[in-house]
């Protein structure tokens, strides 16, 4: 599994309408990927900071997803007003979840 995380720095305000912005656009694209198999979206307001973190099955459809995902990052920061510090890239070597 590999996973990108975009960090940003952003206000209260341009968060909420990340997040709108995000679960109406961001994910139904993702979801409709090959490959995709989660979105974690990370937050503290207190110091203006957020990551989101897309999960993808293989290299492969990681790789497939890489230009789009950094042109839609780029658009939701530019759209609220936040500011991009990193888009990161990982190998996931550890995963355990529990709903």
């Amino acid at each position: 599994m590999f996973a990108r995380i975009h960090t940003l720095e952003m206000t209260p305000e341009q968060h909420d309408e990340g997040l709108k912005i995000i679960r109406n656009q961001l994910l139904p694209w993702t979801r409709d990927s090959t490959g995709f198999r989660g979105l974690i979206g990370l937050s503290d307001r207190a110091a203006g900071r957020a990551l989101v973190i897309t999960l993808w099955a293989d290299e492969e459809s990681f790789r497939a997803s890489e230009a789009a995902g950094d042109q839609l990052s780029a658009l939701t920061a530019t759209t609220v007003g936040a500011t991009r510090r990193s888009l990161d890239s990982f190998d996931v070597t550890l995963w355990e979840v529990d709903l």
